[in-house]
């Protein structure tokens, strides 16, 4: 065998070794990641079935928030605010997608490439429009319910919520993290491409 040819071996070896090794390190962070991700959105599912099932109590809960009653809400009408809700829970669901591409391509070995910069990109994406989606969509099950657009809750607290503003810094901090992420990556590969 020639020494080009044992350089090679040894380098896929190394390199095998090194994606074993960095697998057992991030591994279980990785995958977790994906379970959390998972029992989230199926938790949320389960959550908004469970809760929407209650016509009455719906009803109820909403005519207290807004001060009107709803007694009057017709099935149509009912049903429009759900299929609301469920646009809003798969906008949320992409982030789902996103953490388990993630993860994909952390597994793979592949943690700081451009490739994973852009997951973490669309990540972090994912999780800011699923934040305002969110947000719109309350004052569209509001209005569908109330039957006229509700543009403000008359308690103020309805729309916008303490936990959203945290939420959104994660999903911003995300998306820029994965900004600097990906000019690392374009660096490292550009100093490659010279030595």
């Amino acid at each position: 065998m020639s020494d080009t040819a044992l350089h090679l071996a040894d380098r896929r070896f190394a390199s095998a070794s090194c994606q074993r090794n960095l697998r057992a390190r991030i591994g279980w962070i990785c995958y977790a990641l994906r379970m959390a991700a998972i029992l989230w959105i199926i938790w949320l599912l389960g959550f908004v079935v469970y809760y929407w099932s209650d016509k009455a109590q719906i009803l109820k809960n909403y005519g207290l928030v807004f001060s009107v009653d709803l007694g009057d809400v017709s099935a149509a009408r009912y049903a429009a605010a759900f299929v609301s809700v469920m646009v809003s829970l798969v906008v949320g669901a992409t982030v789902v997608v996103c953490i388990w591409r993630l993860t994909s391509t952390y597994l793979a070995g592949r943690v700081f490439t451009i490739d994973a910069a852009l997951w973490l990109r669309r990540t972090g994406f994912a999780g800011i429009s699923a934040i305002i989606v969110s947000m719109l969509m309350r004052v569209v099950v509001a209005s569908i319910l109330v039957g006229q657009f509700v543009p403000i809750s008359p308690r103020g607290y309805y729309y916008r919520l303490p936990q959203d503003l945290l939420h959104m810094i994660f999903a911003l901090f995300l998306f820029s993290l994965a900004h600097i992420f990906k000019a690392a990556a374009e660096m490292a590969e550009d100093q490659a491409q010279i030595v």
